[in-house]
Parts: structure tokens; sequence; C-alpha cells
């Protein structure tokens, strides 16, 4: 299901425990490790020295990324130095490269008090991305991967993502917990209505499925239940849960999450049709 992996790595030993981490739950995949050369960096002349200085280190990136795949035993992996607007070239390369994943390093926020922000290219490669994002704020030593957490609401685009969740977890054989967070009272009818809906659905697949329905904040609840699993699948887009909580619900889980957050936007072809085949 995850063939091909893209991880944009700017060499500054940051996205470490994330190339280590993604070669460890996936180690049968083919990686691409790419580093973006900056040429639209605001305030900046772009001189022949810092040119060069840039491009060597985009070099010493790959290279370092290459060599730590390497030493977890990963030998399929290819390198690309690219040129432009970082978030721009990654989602260029995944479309081109036809990848399943792009697995990108956010900064933790548990010790600060904003939540509200991501950096620039992670935000815009979420936000326009077709192709899943795996994020992780730090080290994560669950693996395998045995337990998914799918956040829903029922929406249309979190359809997307319960769809993705049903096929990741029957093709890696885990267990899916399926947690919907009520805003009021009023949503317990359509509530058990998300749930029973995807454990049905689940269980063509043969996935067995936790049924969860809680009433709270959105955020705290979702990394309440993040502690007992593995993988959080999440959906993105203008209707993810409620309206109020664009932006904020997941840049706070991506940045506040102990554990690894898939997001996803739309599903590829020939993942709805491995499901409406179902």
């Amino acid at each position: 299901m995850i063939k091909k992996i893209v991880i944009p790595t700017d060499g500054y030993g940051l996205e470490d425990h994330v190339i280590k981490y993604i070669a460890r739950a996936f180690p049968f995949a083919e990686f691409d490790i790419i580093s973006v050369v900056n040429t639209f960096e605001r305030g900046v002349q772009l001189t022949t020295l810092l040119y060069k200085e840039m491009k060597e280190g985009a070099k010493k990136a790959v290279e370092r990324g290459k060599d730590i795949l390497e030493k977890e035993g990963i030998t399929n992996v290819k390198t690309r130095i690219l040129h432009g607007i970082p978030s721009k070239k990654i989602l260029e390369y995944a479309k081109t490269r036809d990848v399943d994943l792009i697995v990108m390093r956010v900064y933790s926020r548990k010790k600060t008090v904003s939540v509200q922000r991501l950096g620039s290219t992670v935000r815009d490669v979420i936000r326009k991305s077709s192709t899943p994002v795996l994020t992780l704020a730090e080290d994560c030593e669950k693996i395998p991967i045995k337990k998914v957490l799918l956040a829903t609401d029922g929406t249309r685009t979190s359809e997307r993502a319960k769809n993705f969740a049903m096929l990741f977890s029957s093709y890696f054989k885990t267990d899916l917990e399926v947690l919907y967070v009520r805003q009021n009272k009023n949503d317990t009818e359509h509530a058990h209505r998300v749930v029973e809906n995807a454990e049905w659905k689940a269980s063509f697949l043969d996935v067995k499925v936790k049924k969860s329905i809680n009433e709270g904040d959105v955020v705290e609840k979702i990394l309440e239940h993040a502690k007992s699993n593995d993988l959080i699948i999440m959906g993105t887009g203008k209707t993810f849960l409620f309206w109020h909580y664009i932006g904020h619900v997941t840049q706070a889980i991506c940045s506040h999450s102990p554990i690894p957050v898939l997001l996803v936007k739309c599903m590829k072809k020939r993942w709805k049709k491995r499901i409406s085949r179902r």
C-alpha cells in the first residue's frame, strides 16, 4: 500500500528521528530523499557564493539522509536536489514520482504556549498535497504500528480519511479505533451513526474496530486517545471536523502529538477502486 516515500530534508539533523522512524515503520518501501535549494527566499540576494553554499548544504543533507537509511538496512534509496520554492517543488516531485507518502518533521510545541504555527513549507504541503502526508514532532518508538486512531466527524473529508484508515489497517493488520468528538449532546445520534458505519464497513476488510465517542475539546480528546495508539489518521480540508477548528486542530495535533500523524486530503484512484470493490 505504501511503496514509495519521499522525505524532504534540510540537513540540520532535525529530521534524523523522522528518517529512522519511517525506515523502521515501512522497511520494504522505496525511499526518495530530497532537499530544496530555496532560490526565492525573500530579502536574500542570491549571490554566486550563497548559492554555492546552499547547494553544498543540500548535497550534505541528502547524503546524511541516505546514510541514515542505509544504516537502518534500507538500500533502495534515491536522492535529488531541487531548486525553487520548497513546498512547490516537494509537491511537484511527489506527483511526478507518484509517491504514496510524504514524510515531514514538525516542531514540537509541548513546552510552548503557541499551537497555531507550523513551518510555512509543512503547512503549504499539507494544505495542497493530494498525497497523504505523515508528520512527526518527536522521537517515537511505537514500531511496528499495531493500533491506529482515526479521528472523524463523518464529513466528506473525513470519509476519505476513514477509507484510507481502513485500507491501512487491513494491509498492515492493525486494530483501528474510530473516535468521534461531540461538541454537544445533539450530536449523539450522528456520532453513533458515524462510528457504527465505520465498524460495519471495516468488517468487510476484517479490521477490528474500537468505537469511541467523547465530548469536549477536539484537540484534547484526540491527544488523550493518541496515548494508547501508534498512529493518528485524520482528514484535512475545509470541512474537517467543525468549521471553527479549521487549521487550529490540524496544527495543534501535528505539533503536540506523541505519535505520528497521517493526514489525508483525497484518495488516489487505485485506493478508491479498492474500497468500491468491497
